[in-house]
């Protein structure tokens, strides 16, 4: 039912387009374009012929009403597209029940189709006349459907048959329009070229037409080609230069009376064989050669770099005629792109050399970005060996705030703090912390300042605290060899008198009576509690703690090494640790252990006033034993003296008290272990340890 009403409505609706375009010819002409209004006083009353052959279907009314309007707005403007809609408006108040909801369709589809106004240039008629169209269909759809107290009962196909046959209406109606004024404008010219005024003339008015635009292309082209920034040339099929422009004579040096009707491959010369090869390629596919990179000669014999690419050149039959070639001067791009290649080869391998110092340094390295309160905010960058120091990822570190690992009132930020904001770019300062681990490290750390986009701090972190036991260990040494000293002196002070007392008291105690022998006892009783108080004096130098653990003793040794570089240096001596393999973990007493390196270097220190080098070397002898072996090149030490060397209070050095080599080897042997000392005079000494790994 709807589709025979609609089909009525596009019968009569082309009927009236076809009766406007013959009032048009035969009667008005050119009376439409200087009284507009009049269309639009047209279209209204072709509006309400299809009202009263409208269908209605369940209480909605369809017709083609709006389509006279579409195309008055579109042909003749928005003001006698007004004039119709009001027209068309009053004749809906007199013609229908369901006015309002006719004149809402129409102001909304007014208001919807003013942005084409704007645009309406970068389409066609036909699709202006179809957006238009489809604007007002979507606002048909909604305040038919839902704004308006009309049951929402009708099929969708209706809708759907609506909008069909208004665009074939639209269609028809647009391409029965443009045929006539295309047509027309035909005949206009064929009048005005069979006049008298065009007969005079030598060339028909098509003719003048196509001559000028012949011309004016012309003038396109070698506009385009002269001022064309990159060398240009056209050749036939042969080879045979054509044309050039100026850059071509810039590029080459050629000038263009210098080349043209001559063959490229003579003026390629020694390259002529890939210009022949290209050449052939395209004349053969018909294809483009794109950025093709070659070096060509120039005219003084230098090299340059260019991008070429040829491409066919065809007729209007679509025949291949001749080739052009486009080349552009690459010289300093390809210098350029040398230049950026080796920089970047330079900054990669300068990042690379900074990664391997930043993640394979021993200390910890951080950087660190400053708040606007100079407190640190976050981690900007970390190294492995300060992940591990706080115990997480370098994912985790790089996402968490500072305050959420370090508290901002702790001792090492305060500091850092009050450095920033006096003002100090660089600092090295000393600080304890205690890790998420419990542990407790004393650490140094130096801080430099700088900006990179945003204030940063650069943080190296130094763990000394095994640094500094082992110093406090070397000055407990040193406190103990004095009072070792001191204690040998006294005990020597006053064995010699208890010696002589002890010797009259037994010859006393033969003639003594019972009641003085009492007395003697006691007073021997007392002169032997002496003598051990004595012996306990003696060993005030001895290391007293005996925890033993696993301890990696290269690096124990490490620590000893550092803490007597600068005793060493001072007297230019060199101390070398060499490792053969890996070294496994040794079960000791690490004071004790230091306390024996301690001695050993500092008594190899000693023997070289000369300076020299000292070898330390570490190797596993089996799977049970690990040996260390010292090396010096000191003056040596007689055979007849090794044999005492350990011995109580026997000592090489005039100062000595002979008991650090005494404690070495009572160390050692508390270890199961075994001390061993060769020596040559003016050579050298060599002391060999081992120990059980268990």
């Amino acid at each position: 039912m709807v589709s025979s009403g609609l089909f009525v409505n596009l019968c009569i609706f082309s009927f009236f387009v076809s009766i406007m375009i013959a009032i048009r010819i035969f009667l008005l002409q050119r009376l439409a374009h200087k009284y507009k209004w009049m269309s639009g006083i047209y279209a209204s009353i072709v509006s309400a012929i299809l009202m009263v052959y409208s269908v209605t279907y369940q209480q909605i009314t369809y017709d083609l009403r709006f389509l006279p309007l579409i195309l008055t707005v579109l042909y003749f403007g928005y003001r006698a597209g007004a004039v119709a809609g009001i027209t068309m408006a009053v004749c809906s108040i007199y013609l229908e029940s369901h006015w309002l909801l006719t004149i809402l369709i129409l102001i909304f589809t007014f208001l919807f189709s003013l942005p084409l106004i704007r645009y309406k240039k970068q389409f066609s008629l036909l699709k202006q006349s179809l957006l238009c169209f489809f604007l007002h269909f979507i606002v048909h759809v909604l305040l038919t459907n839902y704004f308006w107290n009309t049951p929402i009962q009708s099929p969708f196909y209706s809708e759907i048959e609506y909008l069909v046959f208004g665009i074939l209406g639209l269609g028809v109606a647009v391409a029965t329009i443009e045929f006539y004024r295309k047509f027309y404008a035909v005949a206009e010219e064929a009048a005005y070229a069979g006049s008298d005024s065009c007969k005079d003339e030598e060339d028909s008015f098509f003719v003048r037409i196509m001559k000028k635009e012949l011309e004016y292309t012309k003038e396109q082209l070698e506009s385009f080609i002269n001022h064309h920034m990159d060398a240009v040339i056209i050749t036939d099929l042969e080879g045979q230069i054509l044309r050039v422009n100026e850059a071509y004579e810039k590029v080459y040096g050629w000038k263009s009376h210098e080349v043209i009707g001559k063959k490229y491959y003579d003026i390629a010369g020694a390259f002529s064989k890939d210009v022949h090869e290209n050449i052939k390629k395209t004349v053969a596919e018909k294809e483009a050669i794109n950025r093709v990179e070659v070096v060509r000669a120039r005219k003084d014999g230098s090299l340059v770099d260019l991008r070429i690419t040829i491409s066919p050149i065809f007729n209007g039959k679509d025949e291949l005629v001749g080739l052009s070639g486009v080349c552009v001067d690459i010289s300093e791009a390809k210098k350029a792109k040398q230049e950026l290649d080796l920089l970047h080869r330079k900054l990669k391998e300068s990042e690379l050399k900074y990664r391997t110092l930043f993640e394979y340094a021993n200390d910890a390295i951080y950087l660190l970005e400053i708040g606007s309160d100079h407190f640190p905010a976050r981690f900007v960058e970390v190294n492995e060996a300060g992940c591990k120091r706080f115990g997480y990822t370098r994912e985790e570190l790089l996402s968490m705030p500072c305050h959420g690992i370090i508290p901002r009132d702790s001792d090492i930020v305060q500091k850092t703090v009050e450095q920033i904001r006096n003002g100090n770019l660089s600092f090295t300062l000393q600080s304890q912390f205690t890790f998420k681990s419990g542990e407790i490290k004393k650490l140094e750390y130096s801080g430099k300042l700088f900006n990179i986009e945003k204030k940063v701090l650069l943080i190296v972190s130094r763990d000394r605290t095994e640094y500094l036991k082992t110093e406090e260990l070397l000055q407990k040494s040193e406190k103990l060899a004095a009072v070792g000293q001191l204690a040998t002196a006294i005990a020597h002070e006053i064995r010699n008198p208890l010696t002589a007392i002890k010797g009259f008291m037994q010859l006393l105690t033969e003639k003594a009576s019972k009641e003085e022998l009492t007395y003697m006892n006691i007073i021997s009783s007392e002169i032997e509690r002496i003598e051990m108080i004595t012996d306990e004096f003696m060993s005030v130098a001895k290391p007293q703690a005996v925890t033993f653990q696993s301890i990696d003793l290269q690096l124990l040794i490490q620590q000893v090494i550092l803490l007597l570089q600068p005793q060493a240096t001072m007297k230019n001596i060199f101390i070398e640790l060499n490792s053969y393999g890996e070294m496994p973990f040794v079960y000791c007493e690490s004071n004790q252990m230091k306390q024996v390196f301690i001695n050993i270097l500092k008594n190899a220190i000693e023997a070289m006033p000369s300076g020299g080098e000292i070898k330390v070397e570490l190797r596993k002898k089996d799977n049970n034993h690990i040996h260390i072996q010292i090396i010096d090149e000191g003056v040596g030490i007689s055979k007849e003296r090794i044999k005492h060397l350990g011995e109580p209070f026997y000592s090489i050095k005039e100062d000595g008290i002979g008991l650090g080599l005494m404690i070495c080897f009572n160390i050692i042997q508390q270890h199961k272990g075994t001390l061993s000392i060769e020596s040559e005079v003016n050579k050298g000494t060599s002391v060999e340890i081992c120990l059980p790994l268990d």
